[in-house]
């Protein structure tokens, strides 16, 4: 019986670990663009904000992915990997932020611009 339960939890692990462990696939790449806000109209401005919240959104999904799967192989990866794949992150992060900060920037622009016009 208990060679049968042993026998069991481990196909139960097996199928278990391939489920968590799926592949994130590649980081997204697909910058959207932001528009200068001096001269973009309404229109554009609420594009590229909902753009720039489905990439982050992305990105989102891709570094939670990443980091659940690091908690499976960190054991069986070097500590410059582990730290190559940190910096990785890292930079995926900032230049989304990056990318948000511009949006903002953009949309202040937008906003004196009509105040003044």
């Amino acid at each position: 019986m208990k060679k049968n339960l042993g026998i069991i939890a481990g196909l139960v692990m097996g199928f278990a670990v391939p489920a968590q462990a799926k592949d994130c696939g590649q980081p997204p790449v697909d910058i959207p663009a932001v528009p200068a806000g001096e001269t973009a109209s309404a229109d554009d401005i609420k594009q590229a904000r909902d753009m720039v919240l489905a990439f982050s959104g992305e990105v989102d999904k891709f570094i939670t992915c990443m980091e659940r799967r690091s908690s499976l192989i960190a054991p069986y990866m070097t500590k410059e990997q582990v730290a190559r794949r940190q910096e990785d992150l890292n930079e995926l992060h900032n230049g989304r932020r990056d990318l948000q900060i511009q949006l903002n920037e953009a949309i202040r622009a937008y906003r004196r611009q009509t105040r003044s016009s």
